[in-house]
């Protein structure tokens, strides 16, 4: 770990239910002012009693895809999380990018909890996988030979692509407020499933390993300022948006 000090952390906060409705009204997130997008994932889910099983997710890989609601292209990623960056294969052990990508390795900062991520992202124009209700065929991810060699080196191969189903989609809305007391740009992302699913508020920003503990106090005191609460446990939204997501479709499927 020790060449990897000086990569980014994202730091982030979630907010879920009525504190992120009040989060949106204090910090003036409108929702015309945000870029709207749909958010989608694969994994195999299955039932396991009342609890639902995501096998590539419970396992540290996640398959999203990312499109807008109109004008710029999405963009399809691939993150193990957690990340041993020295277990991946060696032309995957630094930050790169290109035309139309980019690999990265972080620290994902969420209260005390310190998680090493890699996320390899590719821009471009990607059909929706499933209606607006979750329904379609089965469509495999639409994976570059890249990214299917990071999945591979995580042991994610076709056997378990082949059964992946899409799940989604997420409607979001995403703002960069203007924020000059936290130094460091701010992102605030709004996920809703569904008129009556989960809701969160991810207020997140970037800063170097080295600024990432006074940025992450700055960002705690904005919440604490405005009386928001953030959810106590802080888990994943990306966790409990995709348990929501297979639950759905896996109603739909018995």
């Amino acid at each position: 770990m020790d060449s990897f000090r000086t990569t980014e952390a994202e730091i982030k906060i979630i907010l879920s239910g009525a504190a992120a409705k009040d989060a949106c009204r204090s910090l003036r997130l409108e929702p015309g002012d945000g870029k709207r997008l749909s958010v989608y994932f694969w994994d195999t889910p299955r039932a396991d009693g009342d609890r639902i099983r995501l096998p590539m997710a419970d396992a540290g890989t996640i398959i999203r895809l990312r499109r807008p609601a109109k004008g710029d292209k999405g963009d399809f990623t691939v993150k193990l999380r957690p990340c041993d960056p020295a277990a991946l294969p060696p032309q995957w052990r630094d930050n790169r990018d290109g035309k139309g990508w980019q690999f990265k390795i972080e620290e994902d900062w969420n209260g005390l909890n310190r998680v090493v991520a890699a996320s390899l992202k590719v821009d471009g124009d990607f059909e929706r996988p499933v209606d607006d209700e979750g329904n379609g065929p089965t469509v495999r991810p639409p994976l570059t030979p890249d990214q299917h060699d990071l999945l591979a080196s995580a042991g994610v191969g076709d056997d378990e692509l082949r059964h992946a189903v899409a799940l989604g989609p997420v409607q979001a809305v995403k703002w960069k407020p203007s924020r000059q007391d936290l130094v460091h740009p701010l992102t605030a992302e709004l996920w809703s499933v569904g008129d009556n699913g989960p809701r969160f508020l991810e207020l997140s920003l970037h800063a170097r390993q080295a600024d990432a503990p006074h940025a992450q106090e700055l960002l705690e005191r904005t919440v604490r300022e405005r009386g928001l609460k953030p959810a106590p446990q802080q888990a994943s939204k990306t966790e409990t948006v995709m348990t929501e997501l297979a639950r759905n479709h896996l109603r739909r499927t018995v």
